[in-house]
């Protein structure tokens, strides 16, 4: 197998940045929420951050279940079979469904028991539960516009994804301010409902209604490309490893929903703010795992390897600079997110904690992505269940309730929990970035009809 004879900044900035700003615009929804009930129904804090713990487990997951659109629909094109791209949208966006409906019936028939089940007061419970509802019905509609998107980047056609996205974001501000004044959290949930209506509408006709479309089979019924088995594989283990990840953070939501009203809203904005970072190391994580399948669908290792190794430099890099930009405004940043003058007190006193998870846990998601698209699955996943499921709740705990360090302590219980997971997903990376890959043949069915 051939060297890799050039470098791959060139390439993964050009393909990470539409991406990332794809994934900022899905947690700038989020951070509009947060903002414009934090400043127009500040009490509604704590519903809301609560209503999204249970629908991010779920939704996560379902996200992790479509991955393997993206690796697959990327692995086709390097085996120059672009039509095999077509066929990986059709059946993601099949998964997409079955997954978005599953979690909504879940989420209602459950209700409030998702809440009291972990000790959170009925009176918090009980108002929250509306709000997790209405997100619910968001789910299905969601799931299809990541499976639209893991096909425009795998193809390398980032930017419709980031500009319908964007013109959603629009759309769910309006909703917001519209709806929040007068019916709060509930009403920020329906914007939420509304601004993905138009995301998975809009982005579906762009790629079934283009002449990129015949190119990619996108409509050919006929062509041969992964199937869900395929799908699946990577798929499943993904999901597992996501739904750990977001079950763990939703735990520690939990934990700061025990210490009170006031620890839940700050958590919630610290972990929101994070989550906005966290976007750009999933750009570079998406951006590397397209390059890395490609590669690896031409037989070429040590592209792969470079390509894996570009992305983990480039994360690092972004991740100290903004590190540094939210030292630099944390009054500014507390302030924006809400008008109670103690509760931006204590988030900017707390910032500083939030940065320095950025850099390990960004490091996390890029490894993992670059060993799933290397053909890895359950490596990655069996590493987050320990160090999300099993260390970072019990050190939240520890931290935060036994030795009293509030959110503080869910905060550092994030940070060593990354520490762990990135060494380890790290050490695989360059254990296995040293031997030539050996990828499984795509499992394909002979026409495919969906």
């Amino acid at each position: 197998m051939r060297r890799a004879s050039r470098p791959y900044v060139r390439d993964l900035l050009r393909l990470a940045g539409p991406v990332a700003l794809a994934r900022l615009g899905i947690i700038g929804m989020a951070i509009v929420d947060v903002i414009v009930v934090g400043q127009l129904a500040p009490d509604e804090l704590p519903h809301q951050a609560l209503g999204w713990a249970p629908t991010a487990v779920f939704l996560v997951a379902a996200i992790g279940l479509l991955q393997g659109v993206q690796v697959w629909a990327a692995r086709s094109l390097g085996e120059k079979n672009p039509e095999g791209a077509g066929v990986a949208l059709r059946r993601g966006l099949v998964l997409a469904l079955v997954a978005g409906l599953a979690s909504l019936a879940a989420m209602w028939v459950a209700g409030e028991a998702l809440f009291t089940t972990f000790g959170i007061e009925r009176a918090l419970a009980a108002p929250s539960t509306p709000v997790m509802r209405v997100l619910a019905l968001s789910i299905p509609l969601h799931l299809l516009y990541i499976t639209g998107t893991y096909f425009l980047e795998a193809v390398k056609k980032p930017g419709v994804s980031t500009a319908v996205m964007w013109a959603a974001n629009a759309v769910n501000l309006a909703l917001n301010l519209w709806w929040v004044p007068e019916h709060g959290a509930v009403g920020s949930a329906w914007a939420t409902v509304g601004a993905r209506v138009f995301l998975a509408g809009v982005l579906l006709a762009c790629i079934f209604l283009t002449r990129d479309g015949v190119l990619y089979g996108v409509r050919k019924l006929g062509a041969q490309g992964p199937s869900y088995r395929a799908l699946l594989a990577v798929g499943v283990a993904a999901a597992v490893s996501q739904a750990v990840e977001a079950g763990a953070f939703s735990a520690m939501t939990v934990i700061a929903g025990r210490l009170g009203a006031d620890v839940v809203s700050a958590y919630q904005i610290l972990l929101n703010l994070m989550a906005f970072v966290f976007m750009l190391a999933l750009g570079l994580a998406a951006a590397s795992a397209v390059l890395v399948s490609e590669a690896i669908g031409r037989q070429a290792p040590n592209d792969a390897a470079r390509a894996g190794w570009t992305g983990i430099g480039l994360n690092a890099i972004a991740m100290i600079i903004a590190a540094i930009a939210i030292l630099a405004f944390n009054d500014e940043i507390a302030r924006a997110y809400t008008a109670d003058v103690s509760l931006a007190a204590l988030i900017a006193s707390l910032m500083w904690v939030a940065a320095i998870v950025l850099h390990p846990d960004g490091a996390q998601v890029v490894a993992a992505s670059a060993l799933r698209a290397r053909g890895d699955n359950w490596f990655p996943t069996f590493s987050h269940i320990a160090a999300y499921a099993v260390a970072m709740p019990l050190l939240g705990y520890w931290l935060a309730e036994v030795q009293g360090q509030g959110v503080a302590g869910l905060l550092f219980a994030i940070f060593w929990s990354s520490v762990l997971s990135a060494a380890v997903l790290l050490a695989r990376w360059w254990a296995l970035a040293r031997v030539k890959a050996k990828p499984s043949a795509p499992a394909r069915t002979p026409a495919s009809t969906t």
